[in-house]
């Protein structure tokens, strides 16, 4: 994935959660640069892009606002991301495949994929401690997308990239519901840092484990907060 992609998907995901309705003007392009770490040729591109596709519109002397959508703004896809089915068959496609990509990606990354995902780990961790919920779905799903490239499985890599809309609407959900939970996601932040320190290290077996204790945690917290909401 892009640099600018990065910025398109942020900047779709926030016009698609309601973050940034209609008329709604966009942070300037200098705050947007140092919010996801990007140059703003690159912001700008992806303003431009977004400009071309009718979703933004520019207006002089007030920078760049969102125009009037009659349906959500997504990627095109096989799936409705609102539907409980799509995000549940999710859960399972990522158990299947987290660990192995993890053990992979630590036996087969090449430099260039540990910088990209020393970054992609960075941009986390920042997102995490501004507290900005929606920069941290992006960047937490982005990670993991990260891992997958660094499998050197290009199917792996592949079909996660095709579910990426999916993906990042999913971790979205995941990190909103554990909003009013900072000790879980402070848990999930240790997790991802385990995570990227041991493919970082060379340690397949241990990245494997920690993958899965992690899928495992995930799916602990999910189902506590579905009773939770039942009750």
């Amino acid at each position: 994935m892009t640099k600018t992609q990065y910025v398109l998907d942020y900047i779709l995901l926030q016009i698609d959660i309601g973050h940034w309705p209609a008329d709604t003007a966009l942070p300037s392009e200098r705050q947007l640069s140092e919010q996801l770490e990007v140059s703003r040729a690159t912001v700008r591109e992806a303003l431009s892009t977004l400009k071309s596709q009718n979703i933004i519109n520019s207006k002089q002397g007030s920078g760049h606002c969102v125009n009037q959508q009659q349906e959500p703004v997504r990627v095109p896809m096989m799936f409705d991301v609102e539907s409980d089915i799509a995000h549940q068959d999710l859960r399972e496609y990522r158990y299947a495949i987290e660990a192995q990509s993890a053990f992979l990606a630590a036996n087969r990354a090449t430099k260039e994929q540990l910088r990209t995902l020393e970054k992609a780990h960075q941009r986390l961790r920042m997102a995490h401690q501004r507290k900005d919920l929606t920069a941290e779905g992006l960047a937490d799903a982005r990670f993991h997308l990260a891992i997958a490239e660094a499998s050197g499985n290009r199917i792996l890599a592949h079909s996660l990239q095709s579910l990426f809309s999916l993906l990042r609407a999913n971790v979205s959900a995941n990190i909103g519901t554990m909003e009013k939970r900072p000790e879980t996601r402070l848990r999930l932040m240790r997790q991802h840092t385990a995570l990227f320190e041991a493919i970082y290290n060379k340690k397949p077996e241990k990245a494997r484990q920690i993958a899965q204790e992690h899928m495992d945690f995930v799916d602990r917290i999910l189902n506590e907060n579905a009773q939770e909401r039942h009750n």
